[in-house]
C-alpha cells in the first residue's frame, strides 16, 4: 500500500511539473537533472505590438498578448524592462497580466506606466516573468 502511494505521488509530481515549478521555481533544476523538460512561462503565447509613449508624467508601455495555440493558456505575470542604448537593463517592473487565461486565438491588451523612468532608458523589452 505504501509503495502504491509513493508511486502515485511520484507520478503526480511528474505529470504536474509545470504547476510544481510555478509554485517552487528551483524545482526546474531537479526536473532537468532527471531528464524531464519543463515548459517556460508563456509557452504558446506571443507578446506583440509594443508601443512605448512619453507622457508629461513619464512613460507608458502598451502591447498585446496573443494565444496562437489550439488550447486555452494561463497567462503569467509580465516583466517590463527598460534598457539603455547598450541593451543593458536599467529599470524593470513585474505586472499582472490583463487576463489570467486566454482562449485560443484571443488577444489581451496590457498597459503600464513608469512614473519616473530612468533617463538612460532608450528601449523596452517585455517577457513573461519566471514567477
Amino acid at each position: 500500500m505504501v509503495v502504491l502511494l509513493a508511486l502515485a505521488l511520484v507520478a503526480g509530481v511528474v505529470v504536474a511539473r509545470g504547476a510544481v515549478v510555478a509554485l517552487w521555481p528551483p524545482a526546474a533544476r531537479l526536473y532537468a537533472l532527471a531528464g524531464l523538460t519543463v515548459e517556460s512561462p508563456g509557452t504558446g503565447l506571443k507578446i506583440e505590438k509594443l508601443v512605448p509613449s512619453r507622457t508629461p508624467d513619464g512613460l507608458v508601455i502598451e502591447g498585446d498578448i496573443t494565444n496562437g495555440g489550439k488550447t486555452a493558456q494561463d497567462v503569467p505575470r509580465l516583466r517590463v524592462t527598460l534598457r539603455d542604448a547598450a541593451d543593458k537593463d536599467v529599470q524593470f517592473k513585474i505586472i499582472d497580466p490583463p487576463k489570467l487565461r486566454l482562449p485560443p486565438g484571443v488577444t489581451a491588451h496590457f498597459k503600464t506606466p513608469f512614473d519616473h523612468p530612468e533617463d538612460a532608458a532608450t528601449g523596452v523589452v517585455v517577457t513573461f516573468a519566471k514567477q
